[in-house]
């Protein structure tokens, strides 16, 4: 399948996906953020590695840009520009970003040879929204944040096909993971901050946020051991 196709495909499963939400009801909560919806840059499906960074959630997102959030509208045009805004906003520069500064870092070392290395690797989010800039946990519509957000990855990893997925998540969201995704552990590296398993074919590294300071002996040890997987 081309790179176009699958970009398709993703938007028509991202569309099947939210027609199921009743977005009037979850943005009766007006402390949530837009939708994050996930796009690989065209240098992905090119990479000899197929690499997908996840973080936590975004600290806000389009809040008044966002046409699902603001208009209610799950229309392939909305899915497309909530798609696109993500892609554009990795080619910024990480700033003060320690998310933003790992993903470019994970990206250009695992794909040193991509069109576009530090752009390579599909950004993606735990949670689609954030919930006062921050994890939408604290929300009274949790339920359906969760259970979109499952759909949304499970989504991507079916159609993108990643190779290798960090998790940036931490030890307090293995929870979500193991809802979410059937998988199969190869081995706790180190108890709460370095977890390796599989989902289906993929090679999955859960490890710590990088805003924490301690985590970035883990994180480097994770891209490591991602270089082993194609």
């Amino acid at each position: 399948m081309s790179s176009v196709d699958r970009i398709k495909l993703l938007e028509k499963r991202y569309q099947e996906i939210l027609s199921q939400f009743d977005f009037s009801e979850i943005y009766s909560d007006k402390h949530l953020s837009g939708v994050f919806l996930a796009k690989p840059e065209e240098s992905y499906f090119s990479a000899s590695r197929k690499v997908m960074i996840i973080g936590q959630e975004t600290r806000g997102w389009r809040e008044g840009s966002c046409k699902i959030r603001n208009g209610y509208n799950t229309d392939l045009e909305s899915i497309v520009d909530s798609m696109n805004a993500s892609v554009n906003f990795n080619y910024k520069e990480p700033k003060k970003s320690r998310f933003r500064q790992f993903y470019k870092k994970a990206s250009k070392t695992l794909n040193p040879t991509s069109s576009n290395p530090k752009n390579s690797a599909v950004w993606s989010n735990q949670f689609c929204m954030s919930f006062k800039k921050k994890s939408p946990r604290k929300s009274e519509l949790f339920p359906q944040i969760q259970e979109l957000s499952s759909l949304l990855l499970k989504a991507q990893f079916e159609i993108l096909k990643p190779d290798v997925v960090i998790f940036t998540v931490g030890s307090g969201r293995d929870f979500f993971i193991k809802e979410t995704f059937k998988h199969e552990t190869i081995k706790v590296i180190t108890p709460r901050r370095l977890w390796h398993f599989k989902i289906g074919d993929t090679h999955c590294f859960r490890v710590n946020h990088p805003r924490w300071s301690g985590s970035y002996p883990y994180l480097n040890e994770a891209i490591d051991l991602a270089k082993k997987f194609t």
